[in-house]
């Protein structure tokens, strides 16, 4: 259910805005999408990775692939509801932001998801890093039945 409703947040996005977009587009507009696709995104994600002891590379890919999601399609079509014409010139940064994000994104991701996880593979394991797990068979987790435990608080005990 959660996809269908992606599609459809996807479907009026492009809809909407994306000729907002056009009408506004301005060489400054597309800039201000690269800064956000790298400065605006990854320097905060540098930020917030100092002391976990990752290396530059992880970093790196973390900055580039996330965090991203569909919250800044949402916060441009309520813009673009509440403020009607006056939110054009956001809500064409916004679109300019997310297509660009889409295509080097899109792009981007199984050449450098490849080249990472050969670096990866190739450092080894770091002391005292994480424990290589094995995944789970996804067949048995289908037939799995875990049930949560009951607690009771002490005020509905008799």
């Amino acid at each position: 259910m959660s996809g269908l409703v992606s599609l459809l947040v996807w479907l009026a996005f492009g809809a909407i805005t994306v000729p907002i977009m056009l009408e506004h587009s301005l060489p400054l507009t597309v800039a201000y999408a690269v800064l956000s696709l790298t400065v605006v995104r990854m320097l905060p994600v540098a930020l917030a990775s100092i002391g976990a002891g990752l290396d530059r590379k992880t970093v790196l890919f973390v900055g580039w692939f996330g965090p991203r999601g569909l919250a800044s399609l949402v916060f441009a079509l309520l813009a673009l509801e509440a403020l009607g014409p006056v939110s054009d010139q956001a809500v064409a940064v916004i679109t300019a932001t997310v297509l660009l994000s889409v295509l080097a994104h899109g792009f981007s991701a199984a050449p450098l998801a490849a080249r990472y996880g050969r670096a990866a593979a190739a450092a080894g394991p770091e002391p005292g890093g994480p424990v290589p797990v094995s995944p789970a068979p996804a067949r048995g987790l289908s037939r799995m039945h875990i049930h949560p435990p009951h607690f009771r608080s002490k005020r509905s005990r008799p």
